[in-house]
């Protein structure tokens, strides 16, 4: 008898337990779970260059911005992050906005063009031949997490060449490292702007000096850069971008003066 209303009862409950079983299962299987969302990003400060007092800004030159290499590990949109000199890894949900190459380039063309250093500046010359080309690679773009220090990681090369010839009359370098004290990634991505900010600020005051020589204006005598070669220089943990060695050369012979 008790067996007899056991199978009526399942019998009556068995398209609820069905139901009421399929949720059961798909939590169980994590489809109940939210997804974490991707979060973009992208190197961005306020451009506010300052035009020291002598400066014959625009110089009567053009210039062509070329598409900045970037090494290949670092040319994906998953930002980088490092434990070890000999490990790297990509994060999933943390990426650029742009690929770093696209990236980078946009961000240099921006500052020099707010800088104000030539009279035309584009990435492509149809109707001319610009005077010069402004090519340059990236070696490091990631970030340094071990554990409970987070660094943002920088390290760059630049130059100039004349568009006639192909001859380098300029170069510049840093690889720097900032200091981040929060986890966010959005902290090592600022610490990251402020690395170039600086840098790029550098990059101008120099190539307002090469552009001040290759035109044959007289300067003064300590704002003229020293020449000597630019070996990429070690890793720093500072953030500061003074650097008492100012890691570019400028090549002013007559046979680079504009004709």
């Amino acid at each position: 008898m008790t067996g007899e209303i056991m199978r009526k009862c399942l019998r009556t409950a068995g398209p609820f337990l069905i139901m009421l079983g399929i949720p059961l299962l798909l939590l169980s299987c994590g489809f109940g779970r939210s997804v974490p969302s991707r979060n973009y990003y992208v190197l961005n400060y306020k451009f506010s260059p300052v035009i020291p007092p002598g400066s014959n800004r625009p110089h009567p030159f053009s210039a062509q911005i070329e598409r900045f290499d970037v090494q290949r590990i670092y040319n994906r949109q998953n930002i980088v992050y490092r434990f070890a000199p000999q490990e790297l890894k990509w994060y999933e949900y943390q990426q650029w906005a742009v690929r770093p190459d696209y990236m980078i380039t946009d961000l240099v063309q921006t500052h020099l063009e707010a800088a104000g250093l030539f009279n035309r500046l584009s990435s492509e010359f149809l109707d001319a031949r610009p005077d010069f080309r402004i090519e340059g690679t990236v070696e490091a773009l990631e970030r340094f997490d071990a554990g409970d220090v987070f660094y943002g990681h920088m390290a760059m090369s630049f130059k100039m060449l004349r568009a006639d010839t192909g001859q380098q009359i300029w170069e510049y370098s840093f690889d720097e490292r900032k200091q981040v004290y929060q986890r966010e990634m959005v902290y090592t991505v600022i610490a990251l702007s402020q690395i170039f900010q600086n840098q790029m600020n550098a990059v101008v005051s120099q190539l307002d000096s090469v552009l001040t020589v290759v035109n044959g204006e007289q300067i003064p005598e300590q704002d003229v850069p020293a020449i000597r070669p630019s070996p990429l220089p070690a890793q720093s943990d500072t953030s500061s971008a003074a650097r008492k060695d100012p890691g570019y050369e400028i090549i002013p012979e007559d046979s680079i003066r504009r004709r």
